[in-house]
């Protein structure tokens, strides 16, 4: 069963300075897996067995972890030419963001590469979006999409992914019938022209769904994913990672949390999805193990399936019911 929205994985120039943007600015502050190795079970993904480090980290608002991908023995590879919007792959990441409007001040006097002010959305029926583009160190789209309930302005956990389709039709019957995004929050096709900076002024259909979970999350502070599928009708846009390797330059993957691997696999292969990676276990370092499993979505993204045995050499039942309590203790008093 797919439970929540697990972590999102990006490779990265260096892990030092990609995490000292996403613990400083961001607030990614609780680490829960660093590790240097050669992962042999990552060597199908890959194409050949490598040394990388693998750096995982959470946010104690709630939402996904990121996993930060170093090709150490290797020289990670930038895409051969800037990913645009509507080139098929992963285009962005989205975190949410609490009083936006203040936040955005804050991270630009600290130095944040914005590519929009705050801007507004409208999502029709009363609702809109309040929302602002920048870049990380490694120049990963990122979008900060305001929630409601924050005492002081700060970024959350990690919300949604964006993803470049070829077919919108095709994409929509695999997330919604194969993953479960069941629920489609926003509908668009059209011009955006506040977000030219963002879309280079392209013609855009977009359709955001979000997961309905299956289950519970066995670990604290994950929540339901939502995914944005993206087509732009005008442009044919490139494979993003076409002859490069996972954990080069680029976001690469989503990942989901579930009980019960195996069974989970086998029945998202009934419902018809290309399995990549069967079930295989690894330890993270840091005390964190688990087991994973790898699909491929009608354009050849990644995406994986994790169940965790433990974090930081705690069960997933203990971190949720004894640990966050004290993590949360420790953000609230800036200790975090």
């Amino acid at each position: 069963m797919i439970t929540a929205f697990q972590h999102v994985g990006m490779g990265v120039h260096d892990t030092e300075r990609t995490y000292r943007f996403y613990r400083n600015l961001m607030g990614f502050r609780v680490k829960l897996s660093d590790k240097t190795s050669y992962l042999e079970e990552m060597a199908p993904i890959i194409g050949a067995v490598v040394e990388m480090r693998a750096l995982m980290a959470m946010n104690v608002r709630g939402g996904a972890a990121i996993e930060l991908i170093e090709h150490t023995s290797t020289k990670p590879q930038d895409p051969p030419q800037p990913v645009e919007w509507g080139d098929i792959g992963y285009l962005e990441l989205g975190l949410k963001a609490f009083r936006l409007d203040d936040l955005y001040l804050d991270l630009k006097r600290k130095g944040a590469d914005f590519l929009t002010p705050v801007r507004v959305m409208d999502w029709g029926g009363g609702k809109v979006e309040k929302y602002a583009y920048l870049r990380d160190p490694d120049g990963l789209l990122i979008q900060l999409v305001e929630e409601e309930g924050g005492r002081r302005p700060e970024v959350g956990g990690v919300r949604h992914v964006a993803i470049g389709v070829r077919d919108m039709a095709e994409s929509l019957s695999f997330y919604r019938r194969v993953l479960g995004f069941e629920e489609t929050l926003f509908e668009f096709s059209g011009s955006l022209p506040e977000m030219e900076p963002v879309t280079g002024g392209k013609e855009t259909e977009m359709v955001v769904l979000r997961h309905r979970p299956e289950g519970e999350c066995a670990l604290p502070l994950l929540e339901s994913a939502v995914v944005k599928l993206v087509h732009t009708p005008k442009y044919r846009g490139r494979v993003i990672y076409e002859g490069r390797r996972w954990g080069d330059i680029g976001l690469m993957e989503m990942a989901f949390d579930v009980i019960d691997l195996p069974e989970t696999v086998n029945r998202i292969l009934a419902r018809g999805a290309e399995l990549y990676h069967p079930p295989t276990r690894v330890d993270m370092g840091s005390g964190t193990i688990g087991s994973f499993a790898y699909l491929k979505d009608p354009d050849g993204n990644v995406v994986e399936l994790v169940e965790v045995e433990k974090v930081m050499h705690a069960s997933p039942r203990l971190m949720k019911n004894a640990l966050i309590w004290p993590l949360k203790a420790a953000a609230r008093l800036r200790l975090l």
